[in-house]
């Protein structure tokens, strides 16, 4: 039945190819449908371009009907964060400062290997200037909205994907894990993500951010961004952090997690001095814990743990390198452009400028021996388990929620950022809905390269919880 093409997987979509039941044009038309009538309300897409999505659907069309298609994603519609470059679109970067260009010449490496398999861009998706925060809201582009409520927030950076994504405008789309912001949107959204282990995505150009800055895939279903890791990991000449070839296949997943696998709950992951657990949301603490029972139920080995006793306070850390970055990027940033920036990154940037090379040399120190400490856990355990945010979403004009600290942008985020910092694997996936019907997301945390341990029983809890029929009505 060809009903409703935008709610199809990418799966459902390359089935539906391969068995003729429709077509790259088809499939391409139905999503411009869906995001001609339906972005004004998200505010997802910050580019779009019908002829160039037409030109790319009708060059799929004509290599499955040769019988020549380019590869495993052929004639499947993905969009791009407006932070990755990309050659015959703009790269805006959330920001109204025109010192860092909007044309490039080449593709960022996963847009090329996306291309090289066949992939259609659809487009780029809204982010906060430069990613710098937990939302998605930029003086230039406006708010995105959340397709669950459009009164509240998406989450960010990667809001404008994640928005696209859960709203039906587009099955899939890669965005940027810096502090959470794959983690966070997906979280609010209802989707699953990945930050991948450092280094396991290639990257061009280096983030100003550095090593904590991480790309992913954001879909609905756990193999349908084990389809996109297939393509997008692995090494690229471009990126000197990018990791050897491994041999995974990140759609066959192994669903035997019963016997000798065990798996650390941990409900505040061991930032219970960092922040103020009281400020938790309870019915987050609720719904999470509902489905650690379920799938405790279903046969997991989930063990309670205390182990998390970060040696230093992750957040002090992660604001040097957070903060350090931003008055680097603004280096590159005329005096004329400055005070167009946001006051926030603004902000950011001043703090920054104040670090010393000591300070920042301090805060790698502190975050090995956080990395070491976590190494540590995973001797006991193959996955952690807990909340991914401490909140529900919240207004879309917010920058944080009610009860964090308002000047602190990275207060109401105390279980995604640390496990920048230790380049651990992270993935979030909903596992339930608030009594108002907002997606409550379960973060699983795995040892640094066991990216596919995160999809295993990401993909277990996906069958055992049964959410990804559930669509937002907006």
């Amino acid at each position: 039945m060809k009903q409703d093409l935008w709610k199809y997987s990418i799966l459902e979509i390359l089935k539906g190819y391969k068995e003729k039941k429709f077509s790259p044009l088809e499939v391409a038309n139905e999503i411009l449908k869906k995001i001609e009538r339906d972005n004004q309300k998200l505010n997802a897409y910050v580019f779009f371009d019908e002829e160039i999505i037409i030109k790319q659907a009708t060059i799929s069309q004509n290599k499955y009907e040769k019988n020549k298609i380019r590869g495993i994603l052929e004639g499947v519609p993905i969009s791009i964060k407006d932070l990755i470059v990309t050659d015959d679109m703009p790269t805006k970067r959330g920001t109204l400062t025109s010192s860092l260009s909007s044309k490039s010449d080449f593709d960022a490496p996963v847009v090329k290997k996306l291309k090289e398999q066949g992939a259609i861009i659809l487009g780029k998706t809204a982010s906060p200037e430069f990613g710098h925060k937990g939302t998605t809201q930029s003086k230039k582009y406006g708010n995105t909205n959340n397709p669950w409520d459009l009164s509240l927030n998406a989450g960010g950076s990667s809001g404008g994907s994640s928005a696209a994504v859960a709203g039906g405008l587009g099955p899939a789309s890669i965005g940027t894990d810096g502090g959470g912001s794959i983690r966070i949107p997906c979280s609010f959204c209802g989707l699953f993500g990945h930050k991948p282990t450092f280094g396991r995505v290639p990257a061009y150009p280096i983030s100003p951010f550095g090593s904590i800055a991480n790309l992913g895939p954001i879909t609905r279903t756990v193999k349908d961004s084990g389809i996109l890791m297939n393509v997008i990991s692995g090494p690229d000449s471009m990126d000197w952090n990018s990791l050897p070839y491994q041999n995974t296949d990140y759609t066959e997943l192994n669903m035997n997690l019963k016997k000798n696998f065990k798996i650390g709950y941990s409900k505040f992951w061991g930032m219970e001095k960092f922040f103020e657990t009281t400020l938790m949301e309870i019915e987050v603490i609720e719904k999470i814990e509902e489905s650690v029972k379920a799938l405790r139920k279903n046969g997991l080995q989930i063990l309670e743990i205390d182990t998390i006793h970060w040696p230093h306070n992750p957040l002090e850390i992660f604001m040097v390198l957070w903060q350090a970055g931003a008055a680097n990027l603004a280096r590159k940033i005329s005096k004329k452009d400055y005070v167009k920036l946001e006051p926030t990154f603004q902000t950011f940037i001043e703090k920054g400028k104040k670090f010393t090379l000591f300070d920042y040399m301090d805060a790698e120190a502190k975050r090995a021996e956080n990395a070491a400490h976590i190494k540590k856990v995973f001797q006991e355990v193959e996955a952690i388990i807990g909340p991914t945010l401490p909140v529900l979403p919240f207004n879309t004009k917010d920058n944080v929620p009610d009860g964090f600290k308002k000047d602190q942008l990275f207060s109401w985020l105390p279980f995604t950022y640390p496990f920048n910092l230790t380049k651990n694997p992270a993935s979030t996936i909903n596992v339930n809905f608030s009594g108002s019907g907002l997606p409550v997301g379960l973060q699983i945390v795995t040892d640094t390269y066991e990216d596919k341990t995160c999809f295993e029983l990401a993909f277990f809890i996906e069958k055992t919880m049964g959410l990804t029929d559930k669509w937002p009505s907006f």
